[in-house]
């Protein structure tokens, strides 16, 4: 059995009306329910509220308008619409009518097609009141529930602004082009310019060129493979100086056509690269007179010699040490034989080619690496580098005196292709130190 369309409460105390309106109503699929005067009408109504009421005006026990009137009162009620039906036809009864809150008002005898439609009507208008209200109230709760999450927004908002503020770190958001979106810091002293003039510029506008496209790369790589790209740059700062800076750029949304988005982090590391950079100096660099120590020179050797080979390059090797240094030392003691050491690392550094490697091999032994450079063009600059030692003045000194260095020269020939290893090589020129020293020192030898 189909469920009714609407619950219709018919209020007359004339029987026929009554059996009439309800056999129609009810052949239309309504609900009916009836009251013969205006006490049963209200007590229905409270009891099981009806969709529509249609409302005699002349009742037994009180008038239609009394009855309406008491509906309107009540909030369980005053929504349900008011149909009056009434044999009289005068306009002061209608306006009365409408003016206690009734929809509508049908005179007798009725057309049942009219109040049919009538009926149909004011449900329909009813419906769409009660769809308005309950569309009103969840907007109202979206609304409430909208400024409540726009209240927890902006606190934490307020939150993340302040841990911001704490952050060392210098946060940007770019596009995929590198302009810069927003500035999320608030230490502008590591800026390269003030915030406000990065927003909306390209890197490239901003960074010198090099440190640019660094950074575009970055950019360009996080957006294409969406991994996390890491980099290291040093710019001029606000503060004065140039600062080292570890970038993080990772996606933030993918988009097309360039729309893509990403947060650059920057961190200033410039403590942590001098650090690093002094212990990599500690590690490849003889303490003592600074030019590099055994080991790193040994490797930039190999790698030197293997590119000789390989492009059949010269490569000259020149090996020498202080003569008689143990009777220097003894005789001014040790901390002048240290500056004695340094004295001549410091002439030779100024007589040498940028590209010419020297190296501390042991005690106040040195060696030298010439890249490119034929054995008879580093005989010459053995010769050169011995007269300069022979008078270097010894300022630190009490007494005017001098020191003379013994040299070996060796050279890989590219022609003969020997000799086939750097160890050879290095003996070659060893033997030639000693021949040297065996004809006397202060003197160059050739293997």
């Amino acid at each position: 059995m189909e469920a009714p369309k609407a619950t219709i409460l018919i209020v007359d105390d004339v029987p026929e009306n009554v059996m009439l309106l309800n056999r129609v109503l009810q052949s239309e699929g309504y609900a009916v329910q009836t009251a013969e005067n205006g006490s049963q009408a209200l007590a229905i109504t409270q009891r099981t509220p009806p969709d529509l009421i249609l409302l005699d005006i002349n009742l037994p026990d009180a008038d239609g308008f009394d009855v309406c009137a008491r509906l309107k009162s009540n909030e369980q009620t005053s929504q349900i619409p008011v149909m009056f039906i009434s044999a009289l036809d005068d306009a002061e009864g209608k306006v009365r009518a409408f003016q206690l809150g009734g929809v509508d008002y049908i005179t007798k005898p009725f057309n049942f097609e009219e109040v049919l439609a009538r009926v149909e009507t004011h449900l329909s208008i009813q419906a769409l009141r009660r769809s308005l209200e309950e569309a009103n109230q969840k907007l109202a709760r979206h609304v409430e529930e909208l400024t409540r999450s726009q209240q927890r927004l902006r606190q934490e908002q307020s939150k993340l602004n302040a841990f911001i503020s704490a952050l060392p770190n210098l946060p940007f958001i770019c596009d995929a082009e590198g302009r810069f979106l927003e500035i999320l810091t608030r230490h502008e002293e590591l800026l390269p310019c003030k915030a406000e003039e990065m927003k909306n510029r390209l890197v490239s506008e901003i960074f010198p060129e090099k440190e640019a496209e660094v950074i575009l790369g970055a950019i360009r790589r996080a957006v294409e493979s969406e991994q996390p790209q890491v980099i290291e740059y040093k710019v001029p700062v606000l503060a004065g100086d140039e600062r080292w800076f570890e970038g993080r750029v990772a996606l933030m949304e993918k988009e097309e056509n360039d729309s893509s988005k990403v947060v650059f982090v920057a961190t200033e590391i410039t403590e942590r690269v001098l650090l690093y950079q002094e212990v990599q100096r500690l590690a490849n660099h003889d303490v003592l007179t600074g030019c590099y120590n055994r080991r790193h020179f040994m490797n930039l050797a190999q790698q030197e010699f293997q590119r000789a080979t390989r492009y059949q390059h010269a490569l000259a090797f020149i090996m020498f040490d202080i003569d008689h240094f143990k009777h220097f030392n003894d005789r001014y003691g040790h901390p002048a034989g240290d500056q004695l050491l340094c004295a001549l690392v410091n002439l030779c550094q100024a007589s040498l080619r940028a590209v010419d490697i020297l190296g501390r091999y042991g005690g106040e032994e040195f060696t030298i690496l010439m890249p490119e450079t034929t054995r008879e063009a580093a005989m010459h600059a053995a010769e050169r580098l011995r007269s300069n030692v022979a008078g270097m003045p010894l300022d630190f000194l009490p007494e005017e005196t001098h020191v003379t260095i013994s040299l070996g020269v060796a050279g890989y020939d590219p022609a003969s292709n020997t000799p086939t290893s750097l160890e050879l090589l290095i003996k070659q020129a060893d033997d030639a130190l000693y021949a040297a020293k065996a004809a006397g020192r202060n003197c160059v030898r050739a293997a």
